[in-house]
């Protein structure tokens, strides 16, 4: 029998090793203390079969559960009151088991830590124009709307155990309002200035209004005997737990604010010792208001900026067929900017989510445009600049057309003549080299007496030589004549 045993441990391990799982295990901490949180197991390598999760904690007092059920995804959610639990890091541990034939055998564990805090988590955001900031930029003269984004552990808690939250804004260490909704609209007015925005949120643990009991009395008399019957009726009549949207502002400053104003004021600089102004401007680390209240404290710092705005394109947008687009794009804004361009055959409709993988930085605010089309028809200039508050996208419209070109009568006639002109000249110098060539004889001269010559000035010479350039002989049968100087004698 032992044997028997032993056979079928080792080739359940045996099994085991083949089929060995994998397991991460995550939570949705940090949390407020007071509030739940949530530990996700997730098993990467799931073969179908059932699983047993065993959930521990290292907190005291401890938490401990364990689930069994074919999926491969197990949640646990824990409640740490804060009556019994202080601020700090836990961790939580998840040990796996699989069944193989009636046995549990352990396959993996794995832990995850997580943070229980003093204060509230979530973050300060900003938006504009219903869309969220990506950087701390915000443009000039448009409402930003601030708001704190609790998680939603945290705001379940403040909705069991808060009777009344309130949000102090301050900027620039200004108290400019209180509001019960965690946000805030403003409007900033001064172009490249700095802010230092602070919101405190503070939420009363006073306990909820318990359940209020009205007892009615009634009483009736009969005249036929002296006895008195008094019946009391008990009736319960349940007080609504408010929401967190109609929370009463926490009254922890003798200044009376109004909810929800959304221009800065003038506020006294009296506050009380427990005033939200104690506890925030630049400070980190906030002392605790006390017990009876849980707070967060969050802070930002935004820069104002001028968006990308008045965007003109100017230049020709009726182009010949060959000529190169030249335009010139103007704009303003605060620097830097990002620009690029794009081009579309025919018409074309911005929807302004157009982009660019690679865009041209500038601190200009005006850049030329040129391009050249190889095709006709009409084309789409696309514009897409932004700097780092917005984005702007333009467009601009291009006609390109065809011209029928017909040749002048000077662009024919004129080299036609001076190449007719040519022609005759070479024919004319040829035939004049030949005749020259035909009749000239050249005659040596033996009189080594003293010759005299007449004196001629260049002109003279010149019309000479002219003279007996064209002087033809009429006689051409004999080169040598009787006018020569050679002639025989007789």
């Amino acid at each position: 029998m032992a044997y028997l045993l032993t056979l079928l441990c080792l080739s359940v391990y045996a099994i085991k090793d083949v089929q060995s799982l994998h397991m991460y295990v995550t939570n949705n901490g940090p949390a407020v203390v007071g509030s739940k949180i949530t530990f996700t197991a997730v098993v990467t390598d799931y073969n179908s079969e059932y699983l047993k999760y065993s959930f521990y904690d290292n907190a005291q007092p401890q938490h401990q559960n364990s689930y069994i059920n074919s999926t491969g995804i197990m949640k646990w959610t824990v409640e740490y009151p804060r009556s019994l639990y202080e601020a700090g890091e836990y961790t939580v541990t998840v040990y796996l088991m699989q069944d193989y034939s009636g046995f549990w055998i352990h396959e993996t564990s794995n832990s995850t830590t997580f943070n229980l805090t003093a204060s509230l988590n979530g973050k300060l955001k900003l938006s504009q124009s219903d869309q969220l900031r990506p950087n701390k930029y915000v443009a000039v003269n448009q409402p930003v709307s601030h708001y704190v984004e609790l998680p939603d552990n945290e705001i379940e808690f403040l909705k069991r155990n808060a009777s009344r939250v309130v949000t102090y804004w301050f900027i620039d260490c200004a108290l400019i309002d209180q509001t019960t909704d965690f946000s805030l609209n403003y409007t900033y007015t001064d172009l490249l200035g700095d802010h230092y925005i602070e919101a405190l949120v503070v939420a009363d643990n006073e306990p909820l209004p318990p359940l209020t009991t009205t007892t009615t009395t009634t009483t009736t008399t009969t005249t036929t005997t002296t006895t008195t019957t008094t019946t009391t009726t008990t009736t319960t009549t349940p007080t609504p737990k408010p929401q967190s949207s109609s929370l009463s502002p926490v009254n922890l400053t003798n200044d009376t604010l109004p909810v929800h104003k959304l221009v800065r004021r003038a506020i006294s600089n009296k506050t009380t010792k427990d005033s939200p102004a104690n506890f925030v401007c630049y400070n980190t680390s906030i002392v605790p208001i006390g017990n009876k209240y849980t707070y967060g404290h969050y802070q930002e710092t935004i820069k104002v900026a001028e968006p990308v705005s008045t965007i003109n394109i100017s230049g020709l947008n009726w182009l010949q067929h060959g000529d190169l687009l030249r335009l010139h794009v103007k704009y303003s804004g605060t620097p830097p900017f990002q620009y690029c361009v794009q081009y579309k055959v025919g018409q074309y409709n911005v929807t302004g989510n157009e982009t660019c993988n690679t865009m041209s930085q500038t601190n200009s605010t005006e850049f030329p445009l040129i391009h050249y089309f190889s095709g006709s028809d009409q084309h789409t200039v696309v514009v897409i600049i932004q700097n780092l508050v917005t984005k702007n996208v333009t467009r601009a419209t291009i006609n390109i057309y065809k011209v029928t070109v017909h040749a002048q009568l000077s662009v024919i006639v004129v080299p036609v003549v001076f190449c007719l002109l040519a022609v005759i000249l070479v024919v004319f110098g040829i035939a004049y080299y030949q005749h020259r060539s035909r009749y000239t004889i050249e005659v040596a001269d033996f009189d080594f007496g003293q010759a005299y010559l007449d004196y001629k000035t260049f002109s003279e010479r010149l019309r000479d030589s002219f003279r007996n350039a064209f002087n033809f002989r009429q006689d051409d049968t004999d080169p040598l004549s009787s006018n020569t100087r050679y002639n025989s004698m007789t």
